[in-house]
């Protein structure tokens, strides 16, 4: 097989995989489905990701790296307008919503087929198992960005923050992959808004979210 024969057979297994992923889920995709789709041999994946396992990692790193690393780029340059000064609350949450909308932008794949495959990549696999070049990027974001939210927000102790930010991205990850069905739920009821509108309506729940009172003065004022 030549180069190009290689990579050729490459790609056609990371789009095969993509949108199998997406619609049915990692675990329920067999191998013979996934190569027939390529139209390449079961050797190929053996060859170029090791295991059905190797090329799930290969998709997940492949939509989560970049997005964190644009994240992180962002925030960085954010920090070096600010001068100095905390970044605007806003400014947090555009750098680190952002770049999900500039990853639908450039998706080879459907809108709503990369939607499904983000929020699989965060359902499907826990924190904990996700391959070791995704969770070095994770951590990098669960470092700076809770570091940038304490000087916007220092009323805040490091344990509250770290686990709203837990929770805002508990939010994004269910948008991602449960939208669709709820679209449907809900009948007509909530329109066909466009996912930038839909990120726009995620950074002001979570900005109110990041904004409220600590729990401890809460519980204590209750």
């Amino acid at each position: 097989m030549t180069n190009d024969q290689d990579a050729s057979a490459k790609f056609a297994l990371l789009q095969a995989a993509q949108a199998l992923f997406a619609e049915e889920g990692f675990e329920k995709v067999s191998m013979r489905t996934l190569t027939q789709k390529a139209g390449v041999n079961l050797a190929a994946v053996n060859y170029h990701f090791g295991s059905k396992q190797g090329l799930i990692e290969a998709v997940i790193a492949g939509y989560i790296n970049p997005v964190n690393q644009a994240r992180l780029k962002a925030l960085e340059s954010a920090e070096g307008a600010a001068e100095g000064r905390p970044v605007a609350l806003e400014t947090i949450l555009d750098c680190f919503l952002g770049p999900v909308l500039e990853a639908v932008r450039k998706s080879e794949i459907a809108e709503k087929l990369f939607f499904q495959l983000l929020g699989r990549c965060m359902v499907d696999q826990s924190l904990s198992s996700l391959p070791d070049s995704v969770m070095e990027t994770f951590q990098q974001v669960l470092i700076r960005f809770p570091q940038a939210l304490h000087r916007s927000l220092p009323e805040l102790s490091e344990e509250e923050i770290l686990w709203r930010l837990h929770f805002s991205i508990g939010v994004l990850v269910h948008v991602l992959s449960r939208t669709e069905g709820f679209l449907h739920l809900a009948g007509g009821r909530v329109g066909k808004p466009a996912f930038e509108e839909i990120l726009a309506m995620v950074r002001t729940f979570c900005r109110a979210g990041l904004m409220s009172p600590a729990v401890k003065e809460t519980v204590e004022a209750s």
